[in-house]
């Protein structure tokens, strides 16, 4: 089965400028929270004296890549045996100011005590319910190439939270250099184990050429949620979040600051 290359295929929603209502989305009933645009609702997080059921704003994806870098630094604190944590203490091992910490979890509402700080379990349940990772989040992979095979290859998604069921490619039968633990299925598959599994994450490791076609299939199965490593950008409709992981620009941006910055060898040489 070969898919149809990305150029000038046609996008099956309107431009983004006639978009409909973000609020006429799918709302997603297994979560905690519901997402607008990239950003995030709070409902129905549980705080240390009850539950709170009222609507608490939007949360940037910024916030949420930060409450993710927060969540793993209390994995730490939990291992050792911390059982509360000061602001300045979990603001300095995630690496950003204790003002922006504060202001991060305000979003949960009133939580923490003056002069003690956070409870690191409840603070850990909070931040695992309001990311759905309380429980195995199932995930597919698409393209078992170089880069998918690596990351089917890599046994530390379960331990996130995320369990990868299964992997589809257009070419089943080919000879890969490892063997797995998940199955390779083809693409006429895929429809039916999205929606055997209720999958709503998906990996895309596929060719750029052949990405956004991947995506509208994926999409159309009913997935909102795709990490793309293809070097393209994605249309995507607005209920859909697509996070884009191109290694060409980090290390582009990379280049930049190791310019701007005399290597050690200069040093020593100006020292002299």
């Amino acid at each position: 089965m070969s898919l149809p290359s990305s150029t000038n295929l046609p996008s099956p929603w309107p431009e983004k400028g006639n978009r409909r209502d973000p609020s006429e989305s799918k709302q997603e009933s297994a979560q905690s929270s519901t997402r607008v645009n990239g950003k995030i609702s709070i409902s129905n997080v549980e705080e240390e004296t009850g539950t709170v059921r009222s609507l608490r704003g939007e949360i940037p994806r910024k916030a949420i890549y930060r409450l993710s870098m927060y969540l793993r630094c209390l994995g730490k604190f939990k291992e050792e045996g911390r059982k509360m944590v000061s602001s300045d203490a979990l603001s300095k091992a995630a690496g950003v100011k204790p003002t922006q910490l504060r202001k991060d979890l305000t979003y949960f509402g009133k939580f923490g005590a003056r002069g003690r700080g956070y409870d690191v379990e409840k603070l850990v349940s909070m931040i695992s319910d309001l990311l759905g990772t309380t429980q195995l989040q199932p995930v597919i992979l698409v393209g078992v190439g170089n880069l998918g095979l690596a990351l089917l290859s890599y046994r530390g998604f379960e331990q996130e939270g995320f369990e990868i069921l299964a992997a589809f490619d257009v070419d089943v039968a080919r000879k890969r250099d490892k063997t797995l633990e998940c199955p390779i299925l083809p693409m006429d598959q895929l429809s039916d184990f999205i929606a055997e599994n209720k999958v709503r994450m998906a990996v895309l490791c596929v060719p750029s050429d052949q990405a956004q076609a991947v995506s509208y299939q994926l999409i159309k199965c009913g997935v909102t949620g795709i990490l793309n490593f293809a070097p393209v950008m994605l249309k995507a409709p607005d209920h859909v979040v697509v996070n884009n992981v191109n290694l060409a620009i980090e290390l582009e941006n990379l280049s930049y600051f190791v310019q701007e910055k005399p290597s050690m060898s200069d040093v020593k040489s100006s020292a002299t």
